[in-house]
């Protein structure tokens, strides 16, 4: 047999596919979840700003109390699938049913994205609160 007929022994690579997928899976899987899990917070955020702007319409109509105010806000954040005992509203003035015509209604809602996350132990957002505010004047 001539030189340029005769094979070469590969070395053997049984088992190296096994290790690369070792390595690379978890790293892939947690740049998977982070993303899902970042992208939640950021359609969260969108949905507590909504919930706030609507609020603030809420409070600057005639006859608007804060009950009326909450439960609005509420009923958004439900239809988000967003737990109603995890929100949280402030408003200034304290009483919206006080407020006189013109005057500024500040309607502020917030909620924990511990308590929205999908993952359990949300540890890398920290204690962080997704949170909006609108002001508009009373009618």
């Amino acid at each position: 047999m001539s030189p340029a007929f005769v094979r070469r022994r590969q070395p053997r690579r049984d088992g190296a596919s096994v290790v690369e997928v070792a390595f690379t899976l978890p790293i892939f899987i947690l740049m998977s979840v982070g993303m899902l899990e970042f992208g939640r917070g950021f359609m969260v955020q969108q949905m507590v700003t909504n919930a706030a702007r609507e609020g603030a319409r809420q409070a600057v109509l005639a006859g608007a109390t804060n009950e009326t105010v909450t439960a609005r806000v509420e009923d958004l954040l439900a239809a988000g699938r967003i737990d109603p005992g995890v929100v949280r509203v402030q408003y200034n003035p304290a009483n919206v049913a006080n407020a006189k015509s013109g005057d500024q209604v500040r309607v502020r809602v917030w909620v924990n994205y511990a308590d929205v996350a999908w993952m359990p132990g949300a540890w890398y957002m920290g204690n962080t609160d997704l949170a909006s505010e609108t002001v508009m004047r009373r009618e």
